[in-house]
């Protein structure tokens, strides 16, 4: 794992599809060592700001993680987690293996079937891997996803209607892998998961960040009527 500081930094962000304004010129540095969460209501661009960050939108502005532009170097070094899982037709193992070829991974089944353990899906092995759970497919993306040793790992709402074991399971190895180096960024609409595992958050409305802050400052006064509204579980608009 990378045990250099991550800073991201987000200057004049813009992005337009389908002549909408979905992010708004944001401003943002972000130099914690934890996990960042991002939250706000449905719409609010959270999860186009992370595809932004991983290269997957058309951007205009800058975006750079430890001072380098961002490029096709440096996706590289990233990974993403959707909410809801890309399985591949072929064995639990496999699914790991299959990537890490293509990716030219060493030692690959033996850091593989580390993986799975991390994951508690030692026992799976050899199992087709569509026929797990939703919450196990969603802890074999993550396993996937870290086959890389990624530098920063963006993760849209991986815990989203999960059970909870795969949820607890989720969190241990994002908290394990934030220590040891890799910078995550989450996307949560769960509160309670935010005040347990945040170092800081970020909250969105409408293609703006309203407020970015240590997670104790942020849940202890708001500068923003809506973010206060919004942790409070009222309808925001």
């Amino acid at each position: 794992m990378f045990k250099q500081e991550n800073i991201i930094e987000i200057t004049d962000l813009n992005l337009v599809k389908h002549s909408d304004n979905i992010l708004k010129k944001i401003n943002v540095q972000i130099k914690s060592n934890g996990i960042t969460f991002i939250i706000g209501p449905n719409g609010a661009g959270k999860t186009q700001l992370v595809r932004s960050l991983n290269g997957l939108e058309k951007i205009n502005g800058s975006i750079k993680f430890n001072n380098e532009e961002l490029s096709k170097k440096l996706i590289l070094r990233q990974s993403f987690v959707f909410q809801q899982p890309i399985i591949l037709k072929r064995s639990v193992l496999e699914n790991l293996i299959f990537f890490s070829k293509c990716r030219k991974i060493k030692n690959h089944i033996k850091k593989s079937k580390e993986l799975l353990k991390l994951v508690k899906l030692e026992d799976f092995l050899n199992k087709p891997a569509l026929t797990l759970s939703g919450g196990q497919k969603q802890r074999l993306a993550l396993a996937r996803a870290l086959t890389t040793n990624p530098q920063f790992i963006f993760l849209d709402e991986p815990t989203a209607h999960l059970d909870p074991l795969s949820s607890n399971i989720i969190e241990k190895t994002l908290l394990k892998i934030s220590k040891n180096g890799t910078k995550v960024i989450f996307i949560s609409h769960d509160i309670n998961q935010v005040r347990r595992l945040a170092e800081d958050v970020i909250f969105m409305h409408k293609g703006k960040i309203l407020e970015f802050n240590n997670v104790k400052r942020f849940f202890k006064s708001q500068k923003s009527s809506y973010t206060k509204s919004f942790i409070e579980g009222k309808i925001i608009i």
